[in-house]
């Protein structure tokens, strides 16, 4: 038998392990800019004392308010440095939430000096020169970029890669090279991944066979809550009822479903089964089969590669209780498996798959060696998204070869080295050149292409990329621009809705929500689906529409299927597939933009109850970029403070009473109370416990508002540039895997100046990014003091 990768690295470790401990010991850059002496002696003498007499009393070592110290900064440089939360602190100072109403007041000259004078500091970068444009720490691939990675590279669909350990999350993406470490269990499953896929991607002399899998009905979904366990095998759907499961198709192309089932018959028509492919009807079928003898019933669909929901239903229902045939009275359906199988024939991504790594086999005029080194020279370069060394082939040349000797088969011998690039660290980490200690340097064609690539696809380069970068072309002229409109064309910028989007607006904890079944028995795994669905192509057609990312905000159309409409109370949409609704009328002051999507609202919520505390915290998080503190360890929760009485806008009045609480609730709640109209599961309501809701806002610097419709005129109106400033930088966090630091606000204000002229349509702040400093360059590590000391 071959040897396995693990065993080889046991004996010759050469091929995968060497440096991988240095290679993930990068550190960010470090600052580059520095306040002036001026600046300096007015934080010693005017900003200290203001600070230690109406500050330090809440924000000091004893006592963190809001987990701030801020006895820890000494001085003005520390400021700059720490500029994201003291920009807070200036909103909080001007908002009157800082001190709160039981310090002593701070006096109106003194409080606009602090605020200006933070504000100045902050803000005090010099983006004339040349700002830093930092260093992510090298990144890991996370677990979609992974199974992207390796889809695009040996055409394998690699689902266990789900099952690798979670990736950890930092500045709400997890995609951040200071959080994505290497436990050995995640080395452990990469060498046993690497085995499997190079397994799958070269078939050594085996035919492609159709894929078949059973499932069973006990294991599928019960869509509708309808259906019932018989024999503990089979379901009975004994009214209208939907059972369903989610299936990965490795291939385009014609499938066969087949259900084994039957049916109590009665009335003038047969039972009859339904197929369905994600939510559309395919094909209805008769099922004259009963209990004694069940039948297979088989249709064939057309369908696309990639992860699919399926299903097969009952609607045609039938109760007469007064038929004389007892039997005949109810008719029912019976299922007992469904089976998948296809694609019917060979399709051309199966057949060619293999050949795209082994274009080349050893000849009378083409040794194995040499087939090994062409082969693999090809496969290990795209592999790690730049040319490979010789050195580095002719490892891998030896590891064939060893392959090939003991298995008899040129085949085999690729599958090996195959397994060792799959396992190296250049596969699993995005590595740059450290370049010159302490200077600046820009990114090499294939390391831009590699960036332009993870951020926008979330997967390796494709050939077009790779063939300009090859040519060093990738940054003439227009070239640039071009790549990023192709990109986000391609379909595979699915992975900017699903990796980006997905986790700015917090959607994939829709997945967790548990609105109570008794209060909200609307609420179902269909219409969770749904309302995720919305506003992931809500945010795909402002992205590929080119739209103003404004229309995030506040937009005239959305996208509904017939369950997501009926909850909306939007009339004419029928059937189960998802179209473009227009929003006018009653229906545009309700709906409109992503505030108003039932998946927000839902995420958003308690399960027994609407939540406007969260709901004013997700938009000041995710739409301002101004978060809120954490509450302080004394604050009780809502729910535990027996005492208040009322509705929930006066329970929540109640507990903004206490001084503790109204610093930050006074925002928060306010922004919270305009999206009362909406329940815990984004349905619209007029009143809540019978008592009519009162929507009305108004913000510390005096803007009122009612309703959602008021709300979302008033962010576009008063906080348009904090949305923009927001979505630069949550996009600018996203493609550099890093934190922000104070240094690249100049790259932020260079975004966002830049898609002013173009109405901010998507494609600028992509372009903005993909331009900028931070995302071209990367400033080389400084020599550490045992570097310099050594002769």
């Amino acid at each position: 038998m071959m040897p396995t990768l693990l065993s080889r690295l046991q004996t010759t470790g050469s091929v995968v392990l060497p440096g991988l401990v240095c290679l993930i010991c990068f550190l960010t850059a470090s600052a580059a800019t520095a306040v002036s002496p001026t600046r300096e002696t007015e934080y010693r003498q005017r900003v200290v004392p203001l600070l230690k007499t109406y500050c330090v009393e809440c924000h000091s070592a004893d006592l963190s308010e809001g987990e701030f110290n801020m006895t820890s900064f000494h001085t003005a440089q520390s400021i700059l440095e720490g500029r994201n939360r003291w920009l807070r602190v200036v909103q909080r100072l001007r908002n009157g939430q800082m001190p709160p109403e039981e310090s002593p007041a701070l006096p109106t000259s003194q409080r606009d000096f602090l605020a200006d004078w933070i504000e100045a500091t902050a803000n005090d970068i010099d983006c004339s020169g040349t700002p830093s444009p930092g260093r992510p720490t090298i990144r890991r691939l996370n677990r979609n970029e992974y199974q992207n990675t390796i889809r695009d590279l040996t055409g394998v669909e690699y689902a266990p890669a789900a099952d690798f350990p979670g990736d950890d999350v930092g500045y709400g993406f997890d995609n951040i090279g200071d959080v994505l470490s290497l436990p050995p269990l995640l080395m452990e499953k990469y060498l046993d991944a690497a085995e499997a896929i190079a397994q799958q991607a070269i078939a050594r002399e085996q035919p492609w066979s159709p894929t078949s899998k059973r499932i069973r009905a006990e294991s599928m979904r019960d869509v509708d809550g309808k259906s019932s366990l018989t024999n503990g095998t089979a379901r009975a759907m004994t009214s209208r009822a939907e059972l369903g499961f989610d299936f990965d198709f490795p291939y385009d192309g014609k499938y066969e479903f087949s259900a084994l089932s039957w049916g109590d018959q009665a009335g003038d028509e047969p039972a009859q089964i339904t197929f369905i492919l994600d939510g559309r009807e395919v094909k209805t079928v008769d099922v004259p089969a009963e209990e004694e003898k069940p039948g297979t019933y088989v249709v064939s669909v057309d369908v696309k590669k990639g992860s699919h929901k399926v299903g097969v239903a009952f609607f045609n229902d039938f109760y007469d209780p007064k038929a004389k045939d007892r039997r005949r009275r109810d008719r029912n359906l019976y299922v007992g498996h469904v089976e998948i199988r296809g694609p019917q024939q060979a399709p051309p991504a199966a057949l060619n798959a293999e050949k795209k790594i082994l274009f080349l086999f050893p000849s009378d005029k083409t040794p194995p060696a040499q087939a090994s080194r062409q082969v693999l020279s090809r496969f290990a370069s795209r592999a790690f998204r730049r040319p490979v060394s010789d050195q580095e082939v002719d490892r891998l040349v030896a590891l064939a070869e060893i392959g090939r000797e003991k298995e008899n088969s040129f085949s085999a011998g690729i599958q090996l080295a195959m397994q060792a690039v799959l396992a190296s660290p250049h596969f699993l980490f995005r590595v740059e050149s450290p370049g010159e200690p302490g200077a600046d340097r820009l990114l090499t064609d294939y390391e831009l292409a590699t960036a332009l690539s993870y951020f926008l696809w979330s997967s390796m380069p494709d050939d077009e990329l790779l063939l300009l970068a090859w040519e060093g072309k990738l940054r003439e002229g227009d070239q640039l621009e071009r790549q990023v409109r192709r990109m986000i064309a391609s379909p595979k910028s699915e992975a900017l809705v699903q990796n980006f989007a997905n986790q700015w607006l917090e959607l994939r904890n829709l997945a967790d929500a548990a609105p109570d079944a008794d209060m909200y028995p609307q609420f179902n795994d269909e219409l969770r689906q749904a309302m995720r669905q919305e506003t992931e192509l809500f945010f795909a057609a402002v992205l590929r529409e080119d739209r103003s990312v404004v229309e995030l905000v506040d937009a005239d159309f959305t996208f509904l299927n017939e369950p997501l409409a009926r909850h909306y109370g939007v009339p004419g949409v029928t059937g189960k597939h998802f179209r473009r609704v227009s929003l006018q009328g009653p229906a545009g002051e309700r709906r409109g933009g992503l505030l108003t999507q039932a998946s927000v609202l839902t995420v958003t919520s308690s399960p027994t109850r609407t939540s406007p505390v969260k709901r004013g915290k997700w938009i000041l998080d995710n739409l301002l970029n101004e978060p809120p503190p954490p509450p302080g360890p004394m604050i009780p929760e809502l729910e535990d403070q027996h005492e208040l009485k009322g509705t929930l806008r006066q329970r929540m009045e109640q507990h903004r009473a206490n001084p503790s609480c109204a610093a930050c609730h006074r925002v928060m709640d306010q922004l919270g109370f305009a999206l009362e109209n909406f329940d815990a599961v984004g349905a619209w309501r007029e009143k809540d416990d019978g008592a009519p809701i009162d929507t009305s806002g108004l913000l510390p610097t005096g803007e009122a508002f009612r309703g959602p419709a008021e709300l979302r005129r008033l962010l576009i109106r008063q906080k348009k540039e904090a949305f923009l400033r927001c979505l630069a930088e949550k996009l600018l966090t996203y493609s550099l895997g890093r934190g922000l630091e104070y240094y690249d606000q100049c790259a932020i204000d260079g975004i966002v100046a830049a898609a002013a002229p173009q109405d901010y349509r998507f494609s600028s702040f992509l372009l903005g990014i993909v331009k900028s400093e931070p995302f071209q360059k990367r400033r080389g590590l400084p020599i550490s003091s045992d570097e310099r000391s050594t002769p």
